[in-house]
């Protein structure tokens, strides 16, 4: 999964920089192997406190890609 993937720019979409925070926290947390880490970060991405901004990155799209990620953690 990528580091930083292309979402698409939307009006009133999530921040950008939040987004890829949160998926930099998920990709680190998968490679860690660290199953509390995981978890923490599982828990992030199922409920993501994400400010809406003017033009950010499409909200459908984070959220099936959190989705996955947060899968991904799980098993």
């Amino acid at each position: 999964m990528a580091e930083d993937p292309n979402f698409l720019i939307v009006l009133r979409g999530y921040d950008r920089d939040e987004v890829r925070e949160l998926t930099r926290r998920g990709n680190q947390a998968l490679a860690s192997g660290d199953p509390a880490e995981r978890a923490a970060v599982a828990e992030q991405l199922r409920r993501p406190q994400l400010t809406v901004r003017l033009r950010g990155y499409d909200r459908q799209q984070v959220a099936e890609h959190f989705g996955q990620l947060a899968a991904r953690l799980a098993s």
